[in-house]
């Protein structure tokens, strides 16, 4: 110990491979404790703005949306509700009255979707598909089903089972996005959308199977491909993503998120000219995205341009501040820069940025490692120390999935060892010198 904090070097009394050993024994335990720690605890919905690019990934948006807009205003339809919920009891058990007040709840809710009202959206929709099913048992249910006007009832569906994908709720979804399926045989949309939920329970083998079924629906069903190609980057087929997201352009050349995704395919295949042909592409068709300028950003950085790459978060951040990424990227590049006359780089503006992504958006994972790791470097005890302990848990208790809880779990447990060696060796920090 005396050794340890005059700085004079110490041989470990167990190899580094030993350590990194163990934590390929002890990781996957802690993640399955973890795990079943969070995954029954109720959620928050993901930021506006994951929640947003998830909507805008498939091409039903631009009809929901103009649908929304027509239907009139949240307060027309609040009106609507109170009317409603002041029927005589005789008639509040009719199949019709509860139809008529699924539809007004079904509607208001796709306008607060509309005005980017995620959770009163949620809440109507669930309220809405509750009137639906009540009193199940007597087959009253379908009953109501039957008397929505339009396609209220299909529509409704569709939009439980995303709101139940958001809240991670993957069994709920794939039970409304079924039911939907039934009455929609031939919509390859939903389709996709229960492939979605498969892709975030890692079924990946029955995620490609609703694909080449939406694909078999309908050969230029760009979603599947879109969402498809995804999946591919997940599982580093790389030339087959490229040739999904290639493909999807062709029938919509003004996807701006598929040439996004396919400049990150030039990326990892290390064609940075066509990964910049593709960034410019997107950028002449949004100009103001925030995801451009990350993208390009990041690669940027992965040229090691980072003072570059520094003002293309910045512009991201300003198009729009609601993103959390650019913010988690800025904080990396700062790290990379060093201060002006060699100065160590600017560490309090790096950790402002990390917890800024963290105050935007509590489920970002990324920014409590990064912030983690940042922390721990600067701290001059033990209660420092233990507060990162302390992040990680937080950013634990957000986590959804195993692949999340990876990263998290093993900084924790380190931090973890790292703080309890210090209290055996009697230690007030984990500065060693």
């Amino acid at each position: 110990r005396d050794k340890l904090r005059m700085g004079i070097p110490v041989t470990p009394p167990v190899p580094q491979t030993k350590l990194e050993e163990l934590m390929t024994h002890v990781l996957p335990d802690e993640i399955e404790n973890q795990l079943r720690r969070v995954q029954n605890q109720d959620r928050p919905l993901p930021s506006t703005h994951t929640i947003v690019q998830l909507l805008k990934s498939f091409t039903g948006y631009n009809t929901w949306m103009a649908a929304a807009a027509k239907d009139g205003s949240i307060s027309k339809w609040t009106e609507e509700w109170k009317k409603k919920k002041n029927v005589s009891t005789d008639e509040q058990n009719s199949a019709k009255v509860s139809a008529a007040k699924a539809s007004i709840l079904f509607h208001r809710g796709r306008r607060y979707a509309y005005e980017l009202e995620f959770e009163k959206a949620r809440q109507d929709f669930e309220d809405a598909y509750q009137l639906v099913l009540q009193d199940d048992d007597d087959d009253s249910s379908s009953a109501v089903a039957e008397s929505m006007p339009d396609d209220d009832y299909c529509r409704l569906l569709e939009w439980v089972g995303m709101v139940r994908h958001w809240k991670y709720d993957l069994k709920g979804a794939l039970e409304c996005y079924e039911k939907c399926c039934d009455l929609e045989p031939v919509n390859a949309e939903l389709l996709v959308k229960r492939a979605g939920v498969q892709m975030d329970g890692g079924h990946h083998d029955d995620a490609l199977e609703l694909f080449d079924a939406a694909l078999g629906l309908n050969p230029d069903a760009a979603d599947a491909l879109l969402h498809r190609g995804n999946l591919r980057m997940l599982q580093s087929k790389i030339d087959e993503a490229k040739t999904d997201l290639k493909h999807c352009l062709r029938l919509r050349p003004d996807h701006v998120m598929a040439q996004l995704r396919l400049a990150t395919v030039f990326m990892a295949t290390n064609d940075l000219d066509a990964a910049q042909q593709a960034l410019d592409e997107a950028q002449r068709m949004d100009p103001q995205s925030s995801e451009v300028h990350s993208y390009r950003g990041e690669m940027h950085f992965a040229q090691q341009k980072f003072a570059d790459a520094k003002v293309e978060f910045d512009q991201a951040i300003q198009c729009e501040p609601g993103n959390p990424t650019p913010y988690v990227n800025a904080a990396l590049a700062v790290m990379n820069t060093p201060g002006a006359g060699g100065l160590p780089p600017d560490v309090p503006e790096a950790m402002r940025l990390l917890e800024r992504s963290i105050q935007i958006d509590p489920q970002f994972q990324p920014a409590y490692v990064h912030l983690g790791q940042l922390k721990l470097s600067m701290a001059t005890d033990l209660g420092s120390a233990q507060q990162v302990v302390d992040l990680y848990d937080k950013g634990l208790s957000y986590c959804r999935s195993a692949e999340e809880l990876k990263d998290i779990c093993s900084m924790r447990l380190l931090t973890v060892a790292q703080v309890e060696a210090a209290k055996t060796l009697k230690m007030d920090t984990l500065n060693m010198q």
